[in-house]
């Protein structure tokens, strides 16, 4: 793991001992992956989907989240009680008020008997001799976050500021304005929150363009045309029109699946792959296109990405004035150059079978 000195003085300032030194490490809210060639390098780096830095995460985001699950009322049921750090109390204090720990631990009334008590009452007093024995979950590291694949491990980069207003669930990557570098969607929200705590829609879809050196700059919904109010889940790519231009659709809770066309980004080369028996489109490759330049971002084939999602098996690649070959790393680890002329519009390969 290589750690950026932004992503390590960001989210670990004053306890550097305690920052994570491996992937394995980065406990979180999870929602959400893709590959994508972020940095124009060749190599598939990872962009994964987080809680988010936002309401309780901002206020105490530099000491971990807990879970805490067990039989706490003696009912032979489980139950989880989240907590946060109080820096006020100087202790693990649960989230939820006295109210509803009355209602799942009602013999609490008899040592807590009023709020202000149950207030200044830590995670430890509360569950008592119930506290030894519980399972205890923390997340650390809340950020919706890229991770560029060195030859040494990853580098950990969060994306920029308005990405982590709200939770993120699907991660769709394509070239949305054409200019051979590689961007992202983000779809945003949570509603099913506590009645107290609300609902989390600081987020309407997030489009990020990339500066292919591993940089977002988020694109206002102003001028992406992606305002989605709802709460958004599963997303996918797709030229679903043909002309070029990756377009894209996205699922809600309860509302309806939008679809979005891509009027304004330049035109690329739409690729189909042909592939063996058993894998027709030729899911695990990957392709990369190459100019006189030198060579674009390298596109993986999934056969499922995002957040319970899977994009076309037809990707649009940047179309350079000048192209020579398109690559295709087969799965295998076969190679196959295809010669691209200027001004084509879909490329087809087939596998070549020995």
């Amino acid at each position: 793991m290589i750690w950026t000195p932004e992503a390590r003085s960001s989210r670990f300032a004053g306890q550097p001992d305690a920052a994570p030194k491996t992937l394995g490490g980065l406990s979180g809210g999870w929602n959400g992956v893709s590959t994508g060639d972020f940095d124009g390098d060749g190599r598939l780096d990872l962009l994964a989907s987080n809680w988010g830095r936002n309401l309780r995460q901002e206020r105490y985001r530099d000491r971990p989240l807990g879970l805490h699950a067990g039989d706490f009322a003696g009912t032979g049921e489980w139950m989880a009680i989240e907590s946060h750090w109080d820096p006020g109390l100087g202790k693990t204090v649960p989230w939820m008020h006295l109210g509803r720990f009355l209602e799942a631990m009602p013999a609490l009334a008899s040592r807590f008997p009023t709020f202000r008590q149950f207030g200044l009452a830590g995670i430890d007093e509360i569950l008592g001799e119930r506290r030894p024995g519980s399972l205890e979950l923390q997340a650390v590291w809340l950020e919706t976050t890229l991770f560029l694949q060195r030859t040494n491990g990853f580098e950990v980069r969060p994306l920029p500021d308005l990405a982590q207003w709200a939770p993120a669930f699907a991660v769709a990557v394509a070239d949305f304005d054409g200019d051979g570098r590689e961007d992202v969607f983000l779809s945003q929200n949570f509603f099913a929150m506590e009645p107290e705590t609300g609902r989390l829609d600081g987020g309407r879809g997030l489009c990020l363009l990339g500066d292919g050196r591993g940089g977002f700059t988020p694109l206002d919904g102003r001028r992406s045309g992606l305002v989605i109010h709802g709460e958004q889940r599963g997303a996918a790519v797709a030229d679903y029109d043909a002309d070029g231009r990756p377009d894209l659709v996205v699922g809600q809770n309860g509302e309806a699946t939008r679809l979005f066309r891509n009027r304004n980004g330049r035109p690329g080369l739409r690729v189909r792959l042909a592939g063996p028996v058993g894998n027709p489109d030729g899911v695990g490759a990957v392709v990369r296109l190459r100019s006189t330049r030198g060579p674009g971002p390298a596109r993986e084939i999934h056969a499922g990405s995002g957040y319970w999602s899977q994009d076309s098996p037809v990707p649009v690649l940047a179309l350079p004035v000048d192209p020579v070959a398109l690559e295709v790393l087969w799965p295998g680890g076969r190679t196959q150059r295809v010669p691209i002329r200027a001004g084509a519009t879909e490329a087809r390969v087939g596998i070549q079978v020995p």
